[in-house]
C-alpha cells in the first residue's frame, strides 16, 4: 500500500509540475503582452491621431489574448460559450460607448464620465444575459451595436483644434492599468462562469486605459474621434469572436485563432477604409 502510494505520488508529481510551469508561463505572457499592446495603440494615437488609435484599440488586442488564455485554462467548451457572451457584451459596451462621448462633450470630467459609463456597461452586461440563447442573433445584435453608436455620437461642427499630446509617463500608467485588468478578469473567470467571463472579455480595457487620459489631455472631441475609430475596430472583434464561437470546439486551437485574427484584421481594415472615405467625401 505504502509503495503504491509512493509510486502514484512519483507519477503525479511531474504532471503537477508541468501544469504549474505552464500556468506560470501563461501568467508571464499575460502580464507582458497586454502592456505592449497598450503601448502600441498609444504610439499609433500619437503618430496618426485619435481615429487611428481608436481603430487599433477597437481590435481584439486585449480580448483576443484573453480568449486564448481562457481556452488554455478553462477548455474549448467554456471558450465557445464565453465567446457567445462576448458578442452580447459588445451590445453592453455599445451603451457605454454612447454615454462617455456625450458626457465628455457636455463637460463632465473624465473621472465621473468613466465611472458612469462603466456603470452603464455593467447594467447592460447584466441585462443581456437574460436574452434567449441564439448564436446567430448574438452576431446580428453585435453587428448592429457599432452602427447605432456611430449614428448616436456627437457631431463636431467646427474644425478640430490640435491638442497637446499626453505626457510620456501616462503611457506607463496606461500599460500597467491594462495589464492589471487582464490579470484580474482571467483570474476570476473560474468562479464567474462563462456568462460573466464572456461579458468581461469585452470589458473596455483599452477604453479605460486610453480614453480618460485622452479626455484629460486632448479634450472631449478627441474622445469622440477615438470612439469613431473604436467602432471600426469593433467589427474586427465581432469577426474574431464569431469564428472562435463557431470553430474552437471542432478545429485545432492554432487554426481557430489564426483564422480569427485574419478575419479581425480584415474586417477592421475594411470598415476603417470605408469610414475614412466617407469622412473625406464629407470634407470635400
Amino acid at each position: 500500500m505504502a509503495s503504491a502510494a509512493r509510486r502514484d505520488a512519483c507519477c503525479t508529481a511531474p504532471v503537477l509540475s508541468f501544469r504549474e510551469s505552464a500556468v506560470d508561463r501563461i501568467l508571464i505572457f499575460k502580464l507582458t503582452l497586454t502592456p505592449l499592446l497598450v503601448l502600441a495603440c498609444m504610439l499609433i494615437t500619437r503618430r496618426w491621431g485619435a481615429f487611428a488609435g481608436g481603430v487599433a484599440a477597437g481590435l481584439p488586442v486585449v480580448s483576443g489574448p484573453l480568449s486564448f488564455f481562457l481556452t488554455l485554462e478553462q477548455g474549448a467548451a467554456f471558450s465557445a460559450q464565453a465567446s457567445y457572451n462576448t458578442l452580447l457584451g459588445i451590445d453592453a459596451n455599445g451603451l457605454a460607448a454612447v454615454a462617455y462621448p456625450w458626457l465628455a462633450v457636455l463637460g463632465v470630467p473624465w473621472y465621473l464620465a468613466i465611472v458612469l459609463s462603466l456603470g452603464i456597461y455593467f447594467l447592460g452586461g447584466w441585462f443581456v444575459q437574460f436574452l434567449p440563447h441564439w448564436p446567430l442573433g448574438a452576431v446580428g445584435l453585435s453587428l448592429l451595436s457599432p452602427l447605432l453608436v456611430l449614428a448616436c455620437l456627437p457631431r463636431q461642427k467646427a474644425r478640430a483644434v490640435p491638442q497637446p499630446q499626453s505626457h510620456r509617463w501616462l503611457m506607463s500608467v496606461q500599460m500597467a492599468f491594462g495589464s492589471l485588468l487582464v490579470y484580474v478578469v482571467t483570474e476570476v473567470a473560474h468562479w464567474l462562469g462563462a456568462g460573466w467571463s464572456g461579458i468581461l472579455m469585452f470589458f473596455p480595457v483599452m477604453i479605460c486605459a486610453m480614453v480618460p487620459f485622452i479626455h484629460a489631455t486632448q479634450g472631449p472631441w478627441a474622445v469622440v474621434r477615438v470612439y469613431r475609430g473604436l467602432m471600426a475596430g469593433w467589427f474586427g472583434c465581432i469577426a474574431f469572436f464569431a469564428i472562435v464561437m463557431a470553430l474552437v470546439e471542432s478545429t485545432p486551437l492554432w487554426l481557430c485563432y489564426a483564422l480569427a485574427v485574419v478575419a479581425a484584421l480584415g474586417a477592421g481594415a475594411a470598415v476603417s477604409i470605408v469610414q475614412k472615405r466617407k469622412a473625406g467625401n464629407a470634407a470635400s
